[in-house]
């Protein structure tokens, strides 16, 4: 047997008049959060007769006669007009925005491509240039006749002359 509190123990016995909030959804045609909600928002929502079990989230029961006379009487309250909302742009001008920003992203990418082909070509214009220079010095160096001894061995020679 389940422990259960009894937060009004006069209908201690009367266990077939309760109901939990999941019994309460379905009477009302609404969620189990719904029916949270309720609970823990709504001042006059009827109060809890019993506790089944000692847990934080242990079914709680209520008195049906008095969540049927809640809702009977919400039901014919009158509500607040909820706010206007803003209707919904048609997904055609949703398609036409988004295709409009693609256009401007693929023109900005052209035009940054296109700068790019002109920096690469400048690139391309001073490899050139440095390769007819590496040439012409190669060329140079080719045609410019040996020296017999390095500018080293020149000098190390002389040295051990002068000793």
């Amino acid at each position: 047997m389940s422990l259960v509190t009894w937060h009004r123990p006069d209908f201690e016995g009367r266990e077939d008049e309760l109901v939990n909030q999941n019994a309460i959804a379905e009477l009302a045609g609404v969620t189990r959060a719904a029916v949270s909600n309720w609970t823990s928002r709504d001042p006059a929502f009827p109060a809890v007769v019993a506790i089944q079990g000692n847990y934080g989230r242990a079914p709680r029961l209520y008195v049906l006669a008095e969540v049927q006379a809640w809702l009977s009487e919400r039901s014919s309250r009158p509500r607040s007009k909820p706010a206007r909302r803003t209707p919904a742009r048609p997904r055609y001008e949703i398609l036409t925005a988004r295709a409009e920003r693609a256009k401007h992203r693929i023109a900005d990418e052209e035009q940054r491509m296109a700068s790019l082909y002109v920096e690469l070509g400048k690139a391309a214009e001073r490899l050139k240039r440095a390769q007819d220079e590496l040439a012409a010095i190669t060329a140079e160096a080719e045609e410019t006749p040996k020296p017999r001894h390095s500018m080293a061995e020149t000098l190390h020679g002389q040295s051990s002359r002068s000793s």
